[in-house]
């Protein structure tokens, strides 16, 4: 992430808790790019905009100081020729993504040989023990090296190197615009580690990268060759394959707008969701992942489709309808129009019903049915990472909505650290784990809802 020039709102520079520090000229804030909740290790100069994280590296700009900047470089457009020129914005020499991988036209034209022998061979037979469709492998450039063929040379002989006797399926490395830049051999059969993957020297791209380019709906982000032709057979419409955690480039997903995680069951691939899901949200993308229980039990989308137990469940088009809404659980206390919306909290009911979804995930239990947990929240309800923030409320209905929380958490409401907003009625809670987070943002949309619900009764 350190190579990418990023852009960060007041708002979100306001939910991660900012302090003026260095006689005033700079805040420390909460990073909302790598998560981190334990120090302030975001720095911000407040005359020139300009952040920097020392954990992760983020770094960027504020909107509002690009905003002056865009308005600086209109007026110097009108003043008098000669006039000196801005100096440029500090770090604009790294604002650029790393270089994308070439178009390898060599490799395109070998892909085509490799593709027209994919019929009829072991490659092919391969594939069907693995449950794949061969058609499904040749819609996304699967071809076959025979033994002798495979690319990966020896320069100083001309020799094949790490040849497998049954030959090799190969995947194209493509760029977004389908073009092939590298290739991968998976040794057909059960070869030993150390022969069975094999990367062409070079830039790498994706497996079917296309596919954040074309068609529509959800994109699925997978870790191996394939994991993605697994997810293609289950259903799954578009499916990259980034070869592993590390290599996912956001500036080939720009115009992306939803993304399904389903990478490995391990650490490297639980880590990595969890490091990519919290920028995808920043970056105003919906997110979802397939749980643990939809591989049931297998530690990947292959081993899963190969066992018969790949469970995908489908994104819904269209917010999930929500039940009726049932009677207020506990009566709405009466508040005067002014005063300290945290009087008389202590007056909350001892328990409230039992939440109707599980807290904390985003996806439909063991069915594996992706389903963002926003689709869930009233209007009034964000919900950002650690962060949860209640919009527009009156004192009434702020009121309300601390009762409920101190309902849930049993115990005093001010050690959930919260922000008041007083001029613009907003509540932020920042727990201190994503479940509770999901919990209270749930607990308060319920709450919100029984009170819409009573103002249309008392209205009719």
């Amino acid at each position: 992430m350190t190579g990418e020039n990023l852009t960060l709102s007041d708002a979100e520079l306001a939910r991660c808790e900012p302090i003026r520090g260095e006689a005033g000229h700079a805040l420390r804030a909460f990073c909302p790019f790598h998560g981190g909740d334990h120090q302030r290790s975001l720095r911000v100069n407040v005359a020139t905009g300009h952040f920097k994280c020392y954990a992760c590296g983020a770094w960027g700009y504020l909107d509002t100081a690009r905003e002056r900047r865009r308005n600086d470089a209109d007026a110097s457009r009108h003043a008098r020729p000669g006039a000196p020129r801005q100096p440029p914005m500090q770090g604009a020499s790294r604002a650029k993504p790393p270089p994308p991988p070439l178009s390898r036209p060599d490799l395109a034209d070998l892909m085509a040989t490799y593709r027209a022998a994919l019929p009829e061979s072991p490659g092919a037979e391969y594939l069907r023990e693995r449950r794949i469709p061969l058609d499904v492998a040749q819609a996304v450039g699967v071809g076959y090296a025979a033994p002798g063929t495979w690319a990966h040379r020896d320069p100083a002989t001309g020799g094949e190197l790490r040849g497998w006797h049954r030959g090799r399926l190969v995947f194209p490395h493509t760029d977004p615009a389908g073009n092939v830049v590298n290739l991968y051999g998976r040794a057909v059969g059960d070869a030993p580690k150390s022969t069975r993957h094999d990367h062409l020297a070079g830039a790498k791209g994706y497996f079917n990268a296309q596919a954040l380019r074309e068609g529509a709906g959800p994109v699925t982000i997978c870790e191996g060759a394939f994991d993605a032709l697994a997810l293609m057979a289950a259903g799954a419409a578009r499916v990259v394959a980034i070869f592993g955690v590390n290599g996912w480039r956001w500036d080939w997903a720009r115009t992306v707008r939803e993304l399904i995680f389903a990478l490995d069951t391990d650490e490297a691939g639980q880590t990595g969701f969890r490091e990519l899901a919290p920028v995808a949200r920043l970056r105003g993308k919906r997110v979802a992942y397939l749980e643990p229980d939809a591989y049931g039990g297998e530690k990947d989308a292959a081993a899963a489709w190969a066992a018969g137990v790949l469970c995908l469940g489908t994104w819904p088009e269209t917010p999930t309808p929500e039940p009726p809404i049932p009677d207020a659980p506990y009566p709405t206390p009466t508040v005067p129009a002014t005063g300290d919306p945290w009087d008389d909290w202590e007056s909350a009911p001892s328990e409230l019903p039992p939440l109707d979804i599980a807290p904390g995930t985003e996806a439909e239990g063991a069915s594996g049915e992706p389903l963002d947990i926003v689709e869930r929240l009233h209007p009034s309800v964000r919900l950002d990472g650690f962060f949860l923030t209640v919009t527009a409320l009156d004192n009434r209905t702020r009121h309300a909505v601390m009762c409920a929380i101190a309902a849930h958490h049993r115990g005093d409401v001010r050690t959930i650290p919260t922000r008041h907003d007083y001029h613009r009625g907003n509540l932020t809670f920042s727990p201190s784990s994503h479940d509770l987070t999901s919990t209270l943002a749930l607990l308060v949309s319920r709450e919100l809802k029984n009170l819409d619900a009573v103002q249309v009764s008392d209205a009719a």
